[in-house]
């Protein structure tokens, strides 16, 4: 069975036009990487000054060419042209090698946050790696398999993500860990081990299915 993925790369792709308009966000709408033409991009812009993002994006070292496509409510549709240099960092013929097809990305000041069907965790992990030999840095924020609804996307039950939101909302995780276990129980009417029972399963999946299962 295929998995969904979602990632994030720090891409020098426009970061110095995120750098100077960094309330807005871009999202991805269509790429074209045709052989022997510049990269074309089209994307909505949403969420700040578009005039101030219009001149930046004239300013950006690997932006050839833009145009404003169209104006829907807030959001604006671009289209641009990428160098060279920048067609020979993207990922996508590498994802294409990997049999891993692009869902989405959206672009912000903090990386280009991608959400992508994969075949294997294998494969993601090759890929990975070939994006880091690039010199990207790739971070995996979430892994869990297609079909998975937004509540159990982590392989968690509702009984253990519910424990986990609790003790993470009450301060349990933070420095100072502001409340006792026996507190977060019996919020929930339960015992304390049965509280610590829940919350140690639930960690057990988080951890194999993000941080631990690439």
């Amino acid at each position: 069975m295929s998995f969904i993925a979602e990632y994030t790369i720090d891409s020098p792709m426009l970061k110095d036009t995120h750098e100077a308009v960094p309330e807005m966000r871009f999202e991805m709408e269509d790429l074209q990487l045709l052989e022997g033409t510049q990269p074309k991009y089209v994307f909505w812009a949403t969420g700040g000054d578009f005039d101030r993002l219009e001149t930046v994006l004239g300013e950006d070292p690997y932006v050839i060419s833009f145009s404003h496509l169209t104006t829907v409510g807030q959001r604006r549709l671009y289209r641009l042209n990428f160098t060279q240099e920048a067609k020979e960092m993207m990922t996508y013929p590498e994802a294409s090698r990997f049999d891993i097809v692009f869902l989405g990305a959206t672009s912000t000041t903090e990386g280009v946050h991608f959400r992508t069907q994969v075949p294997t965790r294998d494969a993601l992990s090759e890929f990975r790696r070939t994006c880091e030999a690039k010199g990207l840095s790739f971070s995996l924020d979430r892994i869990y398999q297609e079909g998975d609804d937004a509540a159990d996307q982590y392989g968690l039950t509702d009984r253990q993500r519910e424990a986990l939101v609790l003790a993470h909302e009450r301060g349990y995780y933070g420095p100072d860990r502001e409340v006792s276990l026996a507190e977060l129980a019996a919020e929930l009417d339960i015992s304390r081990q049965a509280f610590a029972d829940r919350l140690r399963r639930g960690l057990e999946k988080l951890l194999g299915n993000t941080v631990a299962g690439d």
